[in-house]
């Protein structure tokens, strides 16, 4: 960020307070072009940040209305803290209707009401003579089996009602949806009508010829035909204003019956009225069985019947109790951004409007509590209430003759019962629906008793599509297929409930399947259904496989996630047949250490993407190699604690380097290098490359810190004490060399060790150090302690970052995916060629935080999981105004959070643009003090939030992912020279997003064994030029490469290079004199700069390709 602008440090200094609001400027987002380009030359330091405003005195300090008064006590007893209350005040006024376009959809409303009442009548056919429909509209609904009785006449709806969110203001934007019901007269209705679909079919006529009149009808623009809630035997009428008004709003019309026309007796869930003789065109079977009952059939019938009263119930109940419809609508938002109001089985805001007008009832929630308590309680009552157990009723009433709870258990999962006693409300919702739902509102009430500063943004939000939510997310297509399950599992009794909606039909034995093969394994289960879309009134309705896709998610315990064994029960148990017969010739008996004799399966997995993949039943992901480099580093550190003849015993050993905390994107592999490839240094014992061969395999040493213990001998001078550590790196090659025969390469600062194929870099560290050049020594011999570049770099890394190794080698033993997600996001960052403006550190510490601080979700299971979080982390998170707080090992209180954000903010202008808090690390964030700079993160930032829906998309894609590697693929468009490296001296060549098929042999012998040399270490020509090239030309051009074997460096001129300079002797590099206005001034000489990055990278550069459409001088 560089330093504080002028004034800065006395601000707010004089003596007047300030308050923190919003800076008015600078706020925008920059340019799509000006981002990419990540120009050099910072802006503002302070653009975007919260900025203080001054108040006076007599503002800051006059007395607090009665309003005001009120305010704060509610806040101090209702809400966490202030900000909260703002919060969900600033949303409710977002998704809130307002009253100019309420007059608007009103007036639509009203001529709505007339058109329809005024649409002609038709005179009376059979229902399958259906002849009389005019050839541009269709009946929207699959009449299957065609023949019916009964006979249908259009006659003008006995009335046109709204009903539903919208009349009782609870609706949310941004879709505003107003539901009317209209009433088709008795006389178009006979006796019978409620057997064998018949009210069904007549309704689907109604609408078509409802459809048919609106369609002709100029003032609609748009006349299209939709499912209520994906039931397929009940489609409604969508109508939509003409012109500008189009989005304004959209009225759904519901055909229903009167009130009272069927009796409620004959739709209990135990009754049939859908006969099989009918429906399978087959006659009963003689030997007297019941017909089977249609629960879920009579329960659309009542849905239809109880519209009007339900609207009733729910206006007099909320009435007009702000607090209560505030709570309805924060309910809604939490629904939707959750997805669980999606589709047929959806936990609609219906739902839980009628779960308020229950909790009222029980006097769980008053009519006084404001909308958050509302949200609060609904979500207590979610989260510790299972309805598929005990079911809940609003219905008061006593009579004996009302059916009990038990008998809605036995026909649906999850039971809520209307006023009427008859009709259940949750009849569509499923187990799995539901426990979602539980377990959302589990989490929603632990982040709010946490008392996060951030609850808010969690909660209401954050989006939590299924793909990020779940650690296995598996899609069945073609839906066709499950007609036929249907047909083998002979479900013909769910068939005939469902009107042929096979998969609802085969949903329930399906889920029981997975829950019982997953078994303890399994958390939680849910399954998505995409809404079927609206179609045009002169196409066929949408058949059952044309609703999409079927997606299932797993989210899996911890214990179980990567389990190879599924033990079933003891040989002499009856379950054990059960077991056998569900596992099939995979099940076998065992004897277990306690002698018991078990059912069990084992899975064969031998690598943890492979134990990853049990769930689902790969080469390796590189976490066998990773840990196999840590087994050989923990062998080092015992010899190294057990090295006698050192002046002083080592106190600790530990790592620091990303491969023993399980995050090196390509771990390393034990190396025995090919002689041919090298020329040996005999009187050094070492390898040289050959410049006729390709370039050797990269080996990187692993750091290793070796603390010595405390010693009064140890100098108090800074250059003393180097030359006494160098001395101990030199008598610790020897020791290493004579005690254990370790090849060892000692140098002034560290000592390499070669151990079984890995080369460890051990640095020998005194811990006053640090101290000593702190040291300053003033003038008059005063000696200050004071922070200098050589002591903040050495305490880094010496105490930081062997702490921060230990606490995330740590966090990888407690959530496996840690080391996946975080390699994969370091691919990600270095592949988009920004790899350099990133510590390893840094983004290390970023996935972490996906771990620690999860919400609204669990902490992710699956590497791919975790990598989506990621991408939407670092697009949405307001780096400018928030520290990125690592509460590693939970040492952090929420008070000592809020004191850091408070520190934050108060020097904000000193700090980098990106900032890591650790327990160890509060108020410098060492980590990204180096990087990135604003341009780099901004372009970080943006390039996540596209590839993030594009990865998602791919990833839900039913057909498969394709191609994840697009989004690893970096826009080379946005640079201004591209420079083409030749493949046969970029050592990490295979490591590419777009793999070589073919490369270049790297001398390296496949075959184990020991090695009498040193290999040649951290020798990468691309890195090499790279630093050569920064520093000829780092004045005037950014440069960007990807590390893993990237074919090409990004180049970027800085704005202020083409920008004349006076003419200097000492200015002359890379630039060319002109004559400007009279005077000589310097400009960059472009061509002889291109020049020189070719012939600085003479054999490493294949090409310099240069845009000059990019830029001019």
């Amino acid at each position: 960020m560089g330093p504080a602008p002028a004034g800065a440090e006395n601000r707010g200094a004089a003596g007047e307070p300030e308050v923190m609001e919003p800076a008015l400027e600078g706020t925008g987002k920059k340019g799509k072009k000006e981002s990419s380009k990540k120009h050099a030359l910072a802006g503002s330091p302070v653009e975007g940040l919260l900025q203080p405003v001054k108040l006076s005195r007599a503002e800051l300090y006059k007395e607090p209305t009665n309003e005001e008064l009120t305010r704060l006590r509610e806040t101090e007893s209702l809400f966490h803290s202030s900000l909260l209350c703002l919060q969900v005040e600033e949303l409710l006024k977002e998704v809130r209707l307002p009253e100019k376009k309420k007059e608007r959809i009103d007036t639509f409303l009203r001529e709505v009401n007339h058109r329809v009442l005024k649409v002609p009548s038709t005179p009376r056919t059979e229902l399958t003579d259906q002849t009389w429909l005019p050839a541009g509209v269709r009946v929207p609904l699959h009449q299957v089996p065609y023949t019916v009785k009964g006979c249908f006449r259009f006659l003008p709806p006995a009335q046109v009602i709204v009903v539903g969110s919208y009349l009782l203001g609870t609706c949310v934007r941004p879709d505003i949806n107003v539901d009317m019901a209209v009433t088709m007269p008795r006389e178009i209705l006979q006796d019978k009508d409620g057997l064998n679909q018949r009210y069904f079919r007549k309704r689907a006529l109604y609408l078509a010829h409802l459809a048919h009149h609106l369609g002709q009808d100029p003032f609609f623009g748009s006349v299209r035909f939709s499912y209520t809630r994906g039931c397929h035997l009940k489609p409604s009428l969508l109508l939509r204003p003409h012109g500008k008004d189009e989005r304004l709003v959209t009225v759904r019309l519901h055909p229903c019956p009167p009130p009272d026309f069927f009796r409620p007796c004959r739709l209990l869930p135990s009754k049939n009225n859908v006969r099989s003789a009918w429906y399978r065109g087959q006659s009963p079977p003689g030997d007297g069985s019941p017909e089977p009952p249609t629960p879920h059939y009579n329960t659309w019938v009542l849905q239809d019947m109880t519209l009007e009263s339900h609207v009733q119930l729910l206006s007099t109940v909320l009435g007009s109790a702000l607090g209560l419809k505030d709570g309805v609508a924060l309910l809604k938002v939490w629904l939707r951004q959750r997805e669980l109001d999606k589709g047929l089985g959806g936990f609609s805001g219906f739902l839980v409007s009628m779960l308020v007008a229950f909790l009222v009832s029980t006097r769980k929630i008053h009519t006084t509590m404001s909308g958050y308590q509302v949200l609060r309680s609904v979500l207590q009552f979610l989260a510790t209430t299972d309805l598929t157990v005990n079911g809940i009723s609003l219905c008061l009433s006593s009579d004996p003759s009302l059916p009990a709870l038990a008998d809605f258990h036995q026909a649906f999962p999850v039971v809520f019962l209307d006023s009427s006693g008859y009709l259940n409300l949750c009849a569509d919702v499923t187990a799995s629906t539901y426990h979602q739902v539980q377990h959302e509102a589990r989490l929603s009430m632990a982040l709010l008793d946490g008392r996060a500063d951030d609850g808010f943004q969690l909660l209401l939000m954050t989006p939590k599509p299924m793909i990020r939510a779940f650690d296995h997310v598996l899609h069945l297509h073609p839906l066709s297929r499950l007609q036929a399950a249907c047909h083998r599992l002979k479900l013909w009794p769910e068939l005939q409930d469902l009107g042929g909606d096979y998969v609802s039909a085969a949903l329930g034995s399906l889920t029981s399947l997975l829950e019982q093969g997953l078994g303890s394994r399994l958390h939680l289960l849910a399954h998505s259904r995409p809404p079927v879309s609206e179609w045009d009134i002169s196409q066929d309705p949408p058949k059952h496989r044309d609703s999409g896709t079927l997606t299932l998610g797993l989210l899996l315990r911890p214990e179980g996630l990567t389990s190879v064994l599924e033990l079933g029960p003891e040989a002499n148990q009856p379950e054990a047949a059960d077991f056998r017969q569900f596992w099939g010739s995979r099940s076998e008996l065992r004897r277990f250490q306690d002698g018991a004799i078990r059912e069990a399966v084992v899975w064969e997995a031998a690598s943890m993407a492979q134990k990853r993949l049990i769930p689902h039943q790969t080469s390796s992901t590189g976490e066998e190699a990773l840990a196999a480099a840590v087994r050989c580093y923990d062998d080092l550190s015992r010899l190294l604690w057990g090295l006698e003849g050192l002046p002083l015993t080592v106190s600790a050993v530990q790592g620091a380097h990303p491969v023993l905390r399980y995050t090196e994107v390509f771990p390393p592999t034990p190396v025995r290098p090919a002689y041919s490839f090298y020329k040996q240094l005999r009187e050094r014992a070492s390898l040289l490359p050959r410049p006729d061969k390709p370039c050797p395999a990269y080996v990187e040493p692993m750091t290793v810190v070796c603390h010595l213990e405390g010693s009064g001998q140890w100098p108090q001078d800074a250059e003393a004490i180097r030359r006494v550590r160098a001395a101990f790196q030199l008598r610790l090659a020897e020791l290493l060399t004579q005690q254990h025969g370790l090849q060892c390469r000692a140098t002034a600062t560290h000592t390499d060790v070669l151990k079984d194929g890995f080369v460890f870099r051990v640095c020998v560290a005194c811990q006053r150090e640090p101290q000593i050049l702190r040291e300053m020594r003033s003038p008059e011999g005063m000696i200050s302690l004071r922070d200098t570049p050589a002591s903040l770099h050495l305490e880094r890394d010496t105490r930081h970052l062997p702490l921060l190794t230990s606490a995330l080698h740590g966090l990888q033993q407690q959530h496996p995916a840690f080391s996946g997600v975080a390699r994969l996001a370091k691919r990600w960052v270095r592949a988009q060629l920004l790899g350099e403006g990133f510590t390893d550190e840094s983004l290390d510490l970023v996935v972490a935080a996906l771990f620690l601080h999860p919400e609204p979700f669990t902490p992710p299971s699956s590497p791919q999981v975790g990598f989506l979080r990621f991408l939407f982390l670092v697009s949405t998170f307001d780096w400018k105004n928030n520290p990125l707080i690592v509460n590693l090992n939970n040492e952090l209180t929420v008070e000592e959070q809020g004191e850091i954000r408070s520190g934050f903010l108060a020097t904000r202008t000193q700090l980098p643009i990106m900032v890591i808090v650790t327990p160890q690390d509060r108020k410098n964030s060492v980590w990204t003090q180096d990087g990135p700079s604003p341009q780099v993160l901004q372009q970080l930032v943006v390039l996540a939030a596209e590839a993030l829906p594009v990865l998602e998309k791919q990833l839900m894609d039913p057909r498969g992912p394709g191609d994840i590697r697009t989004v690893f693929r970096p826009p080379l468009d946005t640079y201004d020279v591209l420079i083409r490296l030749s493949p046969r001296h970029i050592p990490r060549h295979r490591q590419a997003v777009d793999s070589p098929a073919a490369s270049f042999c790297r001398g390296l012998l496949s075959e184990p064994g020991p090695s009498s040399l040193m290999p040649v270490l951290g020798y990468d020509p691309p890195q090499l030029y790279l630093a050569q090239l920064r520093e000829a030309f780092g004045d005037l051009a950014l440069f960007f490469y990807d590390q893993h074997g990237g074919e090409v460096i990004g180049v970027l001129w800085k704005p202020s290079s083409f920008q004349p300079q006076p003419f200097k002797a000492s200015n002359t590099k890379g630039r060319m004199v002109m004559s400007q206005g009279g005077e000589l001034v310097m400009v960059p000489n472009v061509e002889a700069i291109l020049e020189d990055l070719a012939v600085l990278g003479e054999g490493l550069v294949q090409a310099v390709e240069a845009r000059s459409e990019r830029w001019t001088v």
